[in-house]
């Protein structure tokens, strides 16, 4: 079933739509709540702005009451002269305005010492009015002016006086009048002077003077009296005239004083109403400029929130587009997918429908041969091959299967190690031809490898790979041949191989090879049931996989009717001879046999080990971690084999023999498998009941010894020169090099062996070059020896002999089956002394510390193995 994992709130369209709406609405609330904030702003501002200024307010009346008052003061005092008090009145109701004025300008020094000064003038100004009133009055007097007037009326009402004597004045005027001459060319016009007739000569003009002389004579006795009289008249006249510009000159003194004072009462009010203007201008300005400001504060702010709105908006946007993106695409690969596993699931109904008949009938052909050879008392030989192959054709499609539940969970590992690859193909060929001739084929091979024989890579996997493809080739063809051709380019250091397996096999159309490499695809075709084709439909697929997972290549060309050429490109480096470690024969045919093993043993590792090899060889087993766990099973009359360790808990190997020699039949054989190396111990051991002896460290060969194959036995004996070889030439060279890794382990004589080895090569026979298997064991050998670890530390802080000992013959035989046989040999040592000990001595407990010291160096190569 698929998980589908819950979105979060935001991770959703519907979610992200939602919060847009919300942004929506939060931006519009905001947008009116700061819009009614700045328009009521606004609103204060105006009100602000449209209110009277007082100031200015009594700044004009006072300037209206000082440019008015002298006016009203002058009419005040024409119309009732000589009341003072009522143009005072104006004057304090001035004065009144102004101390309002200065109350307003408290805060302000220059504006109220100015207010102050206008008082001043006002006052002063007061005091010139009135002395320009008095000296007005004094010239609207007309008093001085009447006596003055009296004095000549009395000098021109005098009478006569006696005349004493008569005078005559004599007076003599001369006049002279001079007389210019006029230019008679000017007097004639200038036709006159072009048309008119030459006169005479002009004479030159001359001027003359006119004399007039008059002599008066008058009488200067009738005139004394009139001179008298005029006299006196003049004289008043005078006086009058003098007085009369005396009073005029105070009077524009006292006018011009009093202008004066007006100019500088008027000029102060002036300065005011100007400084209360400029004051007013400027806070109607401030007042305007804030109301700009908060205006476009507004529209700041209105613009930022919708600015921001936008952003987030757009952002909302992408996100939703970008999930109705995601969302297409999904819905896209949802639907490729649904066409994908209906597609796959129609595949795996033709697969379990095919299995149904591939897997049916070699069980039905078993089960068959296997009644008719029951009911036999000397089975045939066909009945048992066919029993034989039916078997092999079961495995195939199995292994298949297995491969590919490997490749689809991602298990499949590789391995680059040095190999032979002539001897590698030599094999394959050899291995493969037989089933040509059989099908009446033949065999080609066009191998170019120009004197490279080491490669560096993973051998059993090409080998894998060349095999499918072989296989498939000698399967499809009913006549004709199949060519295996093999040749590299050389690119510095690396080798671009090329393997091309040719046939003339049934082929197949362009369409069918667009399906050929898809899991459980079988291509139909009318041959089918001729060539008698089996198998899972897996091979090509477990093939495609195997060369791309080594970044290689692989391309099929064919044609129906006409046989299939498939081409495979890998890249390979070049190895030195030195690197590669003797090969070792390979059974030409499996061990199969029908009979039943049960083993026992303490050691969980010993136990994987056997089950790789039984299972592999599909042999029928069952696997006891305890001799109670054998003692409480029921027996199995098909159990011809039993395979027990000599020292485990409770009850020992030899006991447990004994045991089970009473139940069970006579034919059935018992191994003891051990460390136990010394002569008189095997003879020991051997004496107790045992048919024979399988030695610790053991390989798959060793115990598959036991069930009498001389092939094995050959093959074994094979093994053993090889593995003596290859430890002479340690020895020789001083240093073992651990397989597979960088590093080895040395110690000193004074702490013992001169190493500590590990060689996985055993184990890795064993698994078959399964990499997923061998690491497992690896975590089982690990494991173990750190719980035997702590065991046995207990077992020395408790003086436990009988335990120390079953830990360190358990470590003996897990150490030697990791190829660590000196490691193991102490072990060993270690276990015999305290079998002759009656304690645990202090020498004891120091060689114990060392041999636990040096296994785990060797846990930690283990550690390095697995990486």
């Amino acid at each position: 079933m698929i998980d589908v994992s819950q979105k979060s709130f935001l991770g959703d369209a519907k979610g992200k739509i939602i919060i847009g709406f919300v942004l929506a609405f939060f931006a519009l609330f905001l947008a009116w709540g700061v819009s009614k904030i700045a328009f009521n702003e606004m609103l204060d501002t105006v009100d602000t702005i449209s209110t009277p200024n007082v100031k200015l307010r009594l700044v004009n009346q006072v300037s209206r009451k000082v440019a008015g008052l002298d006016q009203q003061q002058r009419s005040s005092a024409f119309s009732s002269p000589g009341k003072y008090s009522r143009f005072f009145k104006d004057s304090r109701q001035l004065r009144l305005l102004l101390d309002s004025l200065g109350g307003m300008y408290r805060t302000d020094p220059k504006q109220l010492s100015r207010i102050k000064s206008i008082e001043k003038l006002l006052v002063a100004r007061d005091k010139q009015f009135v002395n320009y009133l008095k000296v007005r009055e004094g010239l609207v007097n007309n008093e001085s002016f009447n006596q003055e007037v009296q004095k000549l009326n009395e000098l021109v009402n005098r009478p006569p006086q006696q005349q004493d004597s008569t005078i005559v004045t004599t007076e003599k005027k001369t006049s002279t009048v001079t007389i210019l001459p006029v230019d008679e060319a000017k007097r004639k016009g200038f036709f006159n002077r072009l048309f008119g007739k030459k006169g005479e000569e002009l004479q030159p003009n001359k001027s003359y003077q006119v004399t007039n002389e008059e002599n008066i004579k008058r009488d200067t006795i009738s005139l004394s009296g009139e001179t008298i009289i005029a006299k006196g008249l003049e004289k008043s006249l005078r006086t009058i005239a003098n007085e009369q510009r005396l009073k005029s000159e105070r009077f524009l003194d006292r006018e011009a004083v009093l202008a004066n004072a007006n100019e500088a009462l008027t000029r102060q009010m002036l300065d005011i109403l100007r400084k209360v203007e400029a004051e007013a201008v400027a806070q109607i300005e401030q007042n305007g400029i804030e109301a700009k400001a908060v205006v476009n504060t507004g529209i700041a702010r209105i613009s930022w929130i919708m600015i921001g709105f936008f952003l987030l908006t757009v952002i909302l946007l992408y996100l939703i587009l970008t999930d109705i993106t995601k969302s297409n695409v999904y819905r896209k690969e949802l639907e490729a997918a649904r066409d994908e596993a209906e597609y796959h699931g129609m595949a795996k109904q033709r697969f379990l429908s095919n299995m149904s008949h591939e897997i049916r009938t070699p069980l039905q052909s078993i089960i068959g041969y296997a009644e008719i050879i029951r009911n036999q008392e000397h089975p045939q030989l066909k009945d048992i091959e066919a029993i034989y192959h039916s078997s092999e054709h079961l495995l195939q499609i199995v292994n298949e299967i297995l491969d590919y539940n490997r490749i689809i969970s991602g298990k499949f590992t590789f391995q680059r190690k040095a190999f032979n690859v002539r001897e590698l193909l030599d094999e394959v060929v050899s291995v493969m031809k037989p089933q040509a001739e059989q099908k009446k084929l033949t065999m080609r091979t066009a191998i170019e490898l120009h004197g490279i024989e080491f490669i560096e890579g993973d051998a059993f996997r090409l080998k894998q790979i060349l095999y499918n493809l072989l296989s498939n080739a000698v399967k499809f063809t009913q006549k004709g041949e199949v060519v295996l051709t093999v040749y590299y380019k050389r690119q510095l250091g690396n080798l671009h191989f090329t393997f091309m397996v040719k046939d003339t096999g049934i082929g197949f159309t362009e369409e069918e090879s667009n399906r050929i490499f898809n899991e459980f695809e079988q291509i139909d075709s009318a041959d089918k049931e001729v060539i008698n084709k089996a198998g899972a439909g897996l091979g090509l697929t477990i093939i495609k996989s195997l060369v791309e997972n080594q970044d290689g290549r692989i391309y099929v060309k064919s044609k129906a009717g006409s046989g299939s050429t498939f081409t495979v490109y890998l890249t390979f480096k070049v190895a030195d001879a030195v690197q590669v470690e003797k090969a070792l024969p390979v059974p030409a045919r499996m061990l199969n046999t029908s009979d039943t093993i049960w083993v026992v043993d303490d050691d969980q590792l010993i136990l994987d080990l056997c089950e790789i090899i039984f299972n592999k060889k599909q042999i029928p087993h069952v696997c006891f971690n305890s001799p109670a766990a054998v003692l409480a099973a029921e027996w199995d009359p098909a159990v011809k084999y039993m395979l027990m360790d000599m020292r485990m808990p409770e009850i020992s190997g030899t006991e447990l023999c004994h045991l089970m020699r009473e139940r069970i039949p006579a034919d059935v054989k018992i191994y003891a498998m051990t460390a136990q190396v010394l002569p008189e111990e095997l003879e020991a051991v051997l004496g107790q009941g045992f048919d024979g002896l399988i030695m610790k460290p053991f390989r798959e060969n060793d115990l598959l010894a036991v069930f009498g194959s001389d092939e094995v036995q050959q093959q074994t004996a094979a093994e053993d020169a090889a593995i003596a070889e290859s430890e002479t030439a340690r020895e020789e060279e001083g240093m073992v090099t651990v397989p597979g890794l960088d590093a080895t382990a040395e110690v000193t004589e004074d702490d013992g062996p001169s190493e500590i080895v590990l060689d996985t090569s055993m184990v890795e026979k064993m698994t078959f070059g399964d990499q997923e298997l061998l690491v497992s064991i690896l975590h089982r050998f690990r494991d173990d020896c750190e719980n035997d670890m702590e065991e046995l530390k207990q077992g020395i802080l408790a003086d436990d002999l009988a335990l120390s000992r079953l830990i360190m013959h358990r470590i003996a035989g897990r150490t030697a089956q990791m190829g660590s046989a000196k490691l193991a040999g102490e072990f060993r040592m270690m276990e015999i002394e305290l079998s002759e000990a009656s304690e645990i001595a202090a020498a004891h407990r120091e060689k114990l510390k060392s041999c636990i010291g040096k296994l785990r160096l060797l846990m930690q190569l283990v550690d390095l193995k697995i990486g």
